[in-house]
């Protein structure tokens, strides 16, 4: 039962243990968790056969029920051994809970107007027991309504790295590991969870608050692929500046605004008209009269690739500052 616990499972399989030991249903009451495995019928009003306290020192903290079972010779060892378990569960648990809050901290201090010295921030890592001497990864994850397990995976996945739930996202900064590829192992568990957004790794801790910066845009940005974020232009795009970015958008698409999801689809057809005009459902003169509007409003032709290759990076710059603004505005109501 205690590796159930110390594995990140909590209460849950603790119970789920103990009932089938002893072939009847268990019940782990505590402080603000419920759980009964197996669970019961709809409307069944159990027996309660036998219960132990969970106790820490004097202070009873809840208990664990027998329910709904023969009489097992054993049953009152088992629900001891549940209940040391369950106390160990809670502890670990109100553990996580002050290292999450104090990660938050440090997030926001990370972020703050004052920026940290990488002494600094390597200094208030490690009294979280978190070594960022030699750099890290930033992750984002969209955790709408699984905030908790995306929590778990990352503690019981990567041990020693920073996480905190912000709004509906969860941040984490993932320090290199002793041996091999620094960002390998980031980049497998951003994979896992897929809503993700990455940071390149960053051997620089001074540098980890715009490695989080970094990891926020790129979880906004849908439909690119992890490895391309991490590479060529959206890597580039998107450790610049806003006003870099804004400076490239009024450059290429900016004064053609209106016409970006005809450009979009065109790109995304390998510049054939005749499939765009099927995409965006218009006739086939309507994308060529179009395209001839871009060039002439922009400067850039879109049917050469010099042309192509300066309107895609406007796109992305497009696309970058959208997600930068939807951050900007989801800090605000923080």
């Amino acid at each position: 039962m205690i590796d159930a616990v110390l594995a990140g499972g909590g209460v849950a399989p603790v119970a789920a243990i103990a009932a089938e030991h002893l072939g009847g249903t268990v019940a782990i009451v505590l402080q603000d968790v419920a759980v009964v495995e197996p669970p019961l019928p709809v409307g069944h009003r159990p027996r309660v056969l036998l219960e132990i306290p969970v106790r820490s020192g004097d202070e009873v903290l809840g208990s664990v029920r027998l329910l709904d079972a023969g009489d097992p010779d054993d049953a009152e060892e088992v629900l001891e051994l549940a209940a040391v378990a369950a106390l160990t569960a809670l502890t670990l648990r109100d553990a996580s809970v002050t290292k999450r809050r104090a990660s938050a901290v440090f997030f926001d201090e990370l972020r703050g107007p004052q920026p940290l010295t990488g002494a600094e921030i390597v200094a208030r890592a490690r009294g979280l027991d978190a070594d960022l001497s030699r750099g890290a990864s930033a992750l984002s994850v969209r955790a709408v309504g699984r905030v908790d397990r995306v929590l778990a995976t990352i503690a019981q996945e990567y041990p020693g790295a920073l996480a905190a739930p912000r709004d509906d996202r969860v941040q984490a900064l993932l320090p290199a590991p002793r041996v091999g590829d620094p960002g390998a192992a980031a980049r497998r568990l951003a994979r896992r969870f897929g809503t993700t957004g990455l940071s390149p790794f960053e051997p620089d801790a001074a540098a980890l608050s715009d490695a989080l910066r970094v990891a926020e845009l790129s979880g906004g940005l849908d439909g690119v692929d992890l490895d391309a974020l991490l590479g060529g232009s959206w890597r580039l795009l998107l450790a610049s500046s806003g006003a870099q970015r804004q400076a490239l958008i009024d450059s290429t698409v900016g004064p053609a605004r209106d016409l970006v999801d005809t450009l979009r689809a065109y790109l995304a057809h390998d510049a054939n008209m005749n499939a765009t005009a099927t995409v965006i459902f218009a006739h086939r003169h309507t994308v060529s009269s179009r395209l001839e509007r871009i060039r002439s409003l922009t400067g850039h032709d879109p049917q050469t690739t010099l042309g192509q290759t300066q309107l895609a990076l406007g796109l992305q710059a497009l696309d970058i500052e959208r997600a930068a603004a939807e951050y900007i505005k989801d800090d605000r109501n923080t």
